[in-house]
């Protein structure tokens, strides 16, 4: 029987190999079944959460709703100073600005043919994986190249682990 230690060392032959494999194998399925207690917990955790923040939500979004109603019935008040301080808080009314757009297509369109398309985001990266498919000429214009490595691939077999746990 190998030890901890000469799992964690230098493997001596394929035989420990073998048994390194399957101690990497049964730490996965630990892993995976730790990883399902989480996910169960959190998500009991966060149903707890959900029903004793329901009531609170729900008083607090009717109380907002409330001053909301009563500062527009009182507008008048906030037109020579924009907000009132009161002693638990301050109910305010600011100027917002914001672009409303009927179509993103037709807008993205306009601005281009208007040759505005420093108000057009765009994010632009390398496709990597479609760019394997270039030849190398093509892809040392563009300064690239295609590396290839000779990468080892360590995988336990689960199924074969959990037949003998």
């Amino acid at each position: 029987m190998t030890t901890k230690k000469q799992l964690i060392g230098d493997c001596a032959d394929w035989q420990e190999v073998d048994q390194a494999l399957r101690r990497m194998g049964e730490i996965d399925i630990s892993l995976s079944k730790l990883e399902g207690e989480m996910t169960l917990r959190v998500n009991e955790i966060k149903a707890d959460y959900d029903i004793k923040a329901e009531g609170l939500i729900a008083e607090r979004n009717n109380l907002e709703g409330n001053i909301t109603l009563y500062a527009e019935s009182h507008k008048d008040e906030f037109t020579k100073v924009r907000s009132k301080d009161l002693t638990f808080g301050v109910v305010a009314y600011r100027v917002v600005h914001k672009v409303v757009i009927k179509s993103k297509k037709a807008t993205v369109a306009a601005l281009e043919a208007l040759g505005l398309d420093g108000y057009l985001r765009i994010s632009k990266e390398p496709d990597k994986e479609t760019m394997k498919l270039l030849d190398a000429g093509t892809l040392a214009k563009v300064g690239a190249r295609v590396k290839t490595d000779d990468k080892i691939s360590v995988e336990p077999n689960i199924e074969s682990i959990r037949g003998k746990e």
